[in-house]
């Protein structure tokens, strides 16, 4: 059972949707009732450890999606072996945190809740696994219902945490128990539509092969992670926990947004592996498509966030959050740099040029962290936003530099398709904000989205073909 590029990324993109739209309304209940100082707290809880995550995987995910997409004869035997190396690595990641946790002198109420959130990050490490044989059987459904109903579960019970007066840890626990239950559900769908077996068939060849290939993957992943989180966590040190709880507002909202191209990344990146075996000249207009989607999108969001970020907080979060309007506007420019770097970042993987991409990782960390020593004292979370946009700007313009060195890209198509975007984006936005000084910002989006699509077909980005070419793909029996 396999589906299409199409196919896939609208099964993820639908799923991430749902568990979006229910994570934000579940982080808006939890930033209006609980106070920005506990949310600062709970937000540094899962920032923590999610940088852990990265040790517990250790690149290997990836590598398994990629070897078992090119043999599925040998996917079984990798499979188990990875499970438990996995298994092993969570265990040692998880005796890091709480060393880290301890060494940096955290308050006590913190490092519980750094606890518990270290047994959601071993279970996420072993659903990884699981996930890495859908993602290279190209099945995309099975994550994308466990994606849906975990984050449900996290509602409920999250939900009545909040209502019950329950201690802040429970917001916690709201996240390691579905992530236990989606464990056992990947679990038992493995089995039975792969008839994968659990069993202790560990293998040194298989280990000793995929060690190499997946260091590069780690320390671009811990690179990643440390490059996502840093700034929260020198915040963490340097700025006060209300300034912290104030920074998780934009942080959570460009961050929900980023499922777009996690769920187009890891649709084509299985097939941008499987092409550089086998027909390495269909590299480049896969790479040219990703990236006119994705222009697409993100070009009217970014600008549509930017006019409506003022009025959007104070209504959604409140006046204490205000201060979290400039950083969002700075945060959703470097968003932009961000989306056309997840797909740069599939194509090197997916080519074996794993190592170049480690580097502009380690590139854009180096540059992210130096920015925010020097802007975090002077322009506090305005700093970390302004630090962001550069840093993924590195990521973004040095992954295309690259990947013109993989693949044959048209670089006139992609001016074309960004020109036939951005410019309706920008009249989108300029009408956004003249109908919001008039009527609700809430009644001018849908206006907005109208407008913009409308000129989208006026400037050829869109046709009635295009979008029976579109529905034919996503509909086209697997």
């Amino acid at each position: 059972m396999s589906y299409s590029v199409a196919q896939n990324t609208s099964f993820l993109t639908a799923a991430s949707i749902l568990q979006k739209v229910i994570s934000f309304f579940y982080f808006i209940l939890i930033a209006r009732v609980v106070g920005v100082e506990n949310t600062g707290q709970y937000f540094f809880a899962i920032t923590f450890t999610t940088i852990f995550t990265v040790i517990a995987d250790f690149g290997l995910s990836p590598v398994l999606t990629r070897e078992a997409a090119r043999s599925d004869a040998k996917a079984g035997d990798y499979f188990n072996t990875i499970l438990w190396t996995k298994a092993l690595f969570g265990l040692f990641a998880y005796v890091l945190v709480i060393i880290f946790i301890n060494a940096l002198h955290y308050p006590g109420a913190v490092k519980y809740l750094v606890y518990l959130s270290g047994v959601t990050m071993f279970f996420d490490n072993l659903q990884s696994s699981f996930y890495s044989i859908f993602r290279a059987k190209k099945n995309l459904i099975f994550e994308s219902l466990a994606v849906v109903g975990s984050q449900f579960i996290t509602l409920i019970i999250g939900t009545v945490a909040i209502i019950s007066h329950w201690p802040l840890i429970w917001l916690i626990a709201a996240y390691a128990i579905p992530s236990f239950l989606s464990c056992v559900y990947a679990s038992v769908i493995i089995r039975k539509y792969y008839s994968f077996s659990f069993k202790f068939a560990w293998s040194r060849e298989i280990f000793n092969w995929f060690l190499p290939m997946a260091l590069p993957f780690a320390l671009a992943g811990i690179l990643g992670r440390l490059y996502s989180y840093s700034d929260s966590l020198l915040m963490s040190k340097m700025l006060t926990v209300k300034e912290l709880g104030w920074w998780s507002v934009p942080y959570k909202i460009v961050f929900a947004f980023q499922f777009i191209p996690v769920a187009l990344s890891a649709s084509v990146y299985p097939v941008f592996s499987g092409l550089f075996v086998t027909e390495k000249t269909a590299l480049g207009p896969l790479f040219e498509k990703s990236w006119r989607y994705l222009f697409a999108i993100i070009f009217p969001l970014a600008l549509g966030i930017i006019v409506i970020a003022g009025p959007f907080i104070n209504f959604v979060y409140g006046s204490v959050y205000q201060p979290s309007v400039v950083p969002l506007q700075l945060l959703v420019i470097s968003l932009i740099f961000g989306y056309l770097a997840f797909i740069t970042g599939a194509l090197l993987n997916a080519t074996n040029k794993q190592k170049i991409q480690t580097g502009l990782i380690a590139a854009s960390l180096i540059l992210n962290v130096m920015l925010n020593l020097i802007l975090l004292p002077r322009l506090r979370i305005q700093g970390a936003a302004i630090s962001a946009i550069c840093s993924n700007f590195i990521l973004f313009a040095g992954g295309f530099y690259f990947s013109r060195k993989q693949a044959v890209i048209d670089l006139k198509k992609i001016l074309t398709y960004a020109a036939q975007t951005i410019i309706p984006a920008i009249i989108m936005a300029l009408c956004v904000y003249a109908l919001s000084q008039k009527i609700h910002w809430i009644a001018a989006v849908p206006a907005g989205i109208i407008i913009y699509i409308f000129l989208l077909f006026v400037f050829g980005f869109l046709s009635i073909s295009t979008l029976r070419t579109i529905k034919s793909k996503i509909f086209f029996k697997p």
